[in-house]
């Protein structure tokens, strides 16, 4: 079996051998919201969702490892292999040199940054956050963030997890990150926006939630708007001191600033969206780690209201063990390494899209680690066990085989490259074809299926090359 990666740290999609950036993206046009959550990132500004791409293994001039990001532009007719750029340090206008084993790359969120009406993209390395500038021609050029200097102004970055948002409702999106003012002072830092193409935000506003939230260490983090009031929300995971506990909080955006709004669990992975249909985006995060209550991983499901965490809707706990849930609650199935939100079935109810990328099939010597992905459908009790879905690569109607350690499930993602409210499940699987990658597209208008399904694996990409793990993360 290969090494699992860190889910806060899947990387960049392998970048030609010659090129930093290479593909095209398409012309403008108009096109409607994600329902009921899905992702969305528009880098090019034609109003079409794209899809950033990791792959951490990429290959760059001839350096194994390097790292690289490839991005799907959306369009008229969808996510096309020949609508893809592919980006990497050796890119003209991206900070650094690629480097043997660098794994440059890793997806750290998206938002317009510096207020030009274009998406951008937040790529880290270690303690090095890159923003990778979004243009009519996609993404294009990049400034490195410099903090660090250990002060309240300048905090250091300590983990790689970011969001982007506008936490304090003056309509330009902040850059939030957990953060650390020297070795005693552990929080969370606000880059307010816009963030101008040097790298200076208007201001940098830290929190130091261990002082002032009971002892709170946080080191995950995730944007959305769970209060519904079109200021974003901050979702933390993290520890309690002394105990080193796991816990989650969530704080609420305002011009004030951010105040506790509530606690829940956040891991690994997550997602936003509307599960229950009344208007607050809810939260997933899922935890793939080995416990011994969850052996084979475990995704909570929190709903939002107009204080943050719901009063009236108890949080969900879902395991392969969940009356309704298909499989078995196995040991290193990694039930929850990445979890995605949308409505899949056309009803306006958001649902729950789980991948299992170490679950086995029924063939323990040819399927070990072949993945797997599950599908819970929102409604207006929320999640719900009801007409519960699961797919392997062995699933009619879906490309290509289960084998050994192809890992399908190793991201997920629920979004509409047409913008015609035809949703698609994007399903990773990093693994695939001796670690190039590949990425499956399964239909989501009237429910999830394998009819109709396509995939593409690193080479059909513009610019990959090399066991690049394509499909480890898309971006959220």
């Amino acid at each position: 079996m290969k090494s699992r990666p860190r889910r806060a740290a899947a990387a960049a999609l392998c970048t030609a051998a010659v090129l930093g950036v290479t593909g095209l993206a398409p012309g403008a046009a108009s096109a409607a919201p994600p329902p009921a959550g899905g992702t969305r990132a528009d880098f090019n500004g034609d109003g079409y969702a794209d899809i950033a791409i990791s792959a951490p293994a990429a290959t760059v001039n001839g350096l194994k490892k390097a790292g690289a990001v490839t991005v799907l532009y959306g369009s008229a007719d969808g996510y096309v292999t020949t609508n893809s750029a592919t980006v990497s340090q050796a890119a003209p206008g991206v900070p650094g040199d690629p480097t043997a084993e660098r794994r440059w790359g890793h997806l750290g969120g998206n938002g317009d940054l510096d207020g030009d009406g274009y998406d951008d993209l937040i790529v880290y390395e270690g303690s090095s956050w890159t923003v990778l500038w979004g243009s009519a021609e996609g993404l294009n050029g990049g400034t490195e963030l410099s903090f660090g200097s250990s002060t309240p102004g300048s905090p250091s970055f300590y983990n790689s997890s970011a969001g982007i948002g506008d936490v304090d409702g003056d309509g330009a999106a902040d850059l939030v990150a957990p953060a650390a003012v020297g070795y005693e002072q552990y929080g969370v830092a606000v880059l307010h926006g816009p963030v101008s193409r040097a790298g200076v935000p208007r201001k940098t506003v830290f929190r130091h939630t261990a002082a002032v939230d009971g002892g709170y260490t946080p080191s995950t983090l995730s944007v959305g708007d769970m209060t519904g009031d079109g200021v974003a929300d901050v979702v933390t995971g993290g520890t309690i001191k002394p105990g080193g506990a796991p816990s989650g909080l969530l704080y609420v955006g305002s011009a004030a600033g951010l105040t506790p709004g509530g606690t829940l669990r956040r891991d690994w992975s997550s997602a936003f969206g509307d599960i229950n249909g009344d208007g607050y985006q809810d939260f997933a995060s899922g935890d793939g780690d080995v416990t011994t209550q969850t052996p084979g991983g475990v995704v909570y499901v929190t709903y939002g209201g107009p204080d943050g965490v719901s009063r009236t809707l108890a949080p969900r706990t879902f395991t392969q063990a969940t009356p309704g849930v298909p499989g078995t609650d196995e040991k290193s199935d990694r039930f929850g390494d990445s979890v995605a939100l949308g409505d899949t079935d056309g009803d306006g109810y958001a649902d729950l899209v789980i991948g299992a990328p170490w679950e086995t099939g029924t063939d323990a010597v040819t399927t070990s680690g072949a993945g797997a992905i599950t599908v819970l459908r929102g409604g207006p009790d929320g999640v719900t066990t009801a007409g519960a879905q699961s797919f392997t690569q062995n699933a009619e109607g879906v490309p290509s085989t289960s084998e050994v350690s192809d890992h399908f499930g190793s991201a997920v993602l629920v979004t509409d490259g047409r913008g015609g409210g035809a949703p698609e499940v994007f399903v990773g699987g990093n693994g695939e074809d001796g670690w190039l990658g590949r990425v499956w597209r399964l239909p989501a208008t009237a429910g999830v299926t394998g009819a109709g399904s396509t995939s593409f694996n690193g080479g059909d990409l513009a610019g990959v090359s090399g066991a690049a793990h394509v499909g480890e993360q898309f971006s959220h």
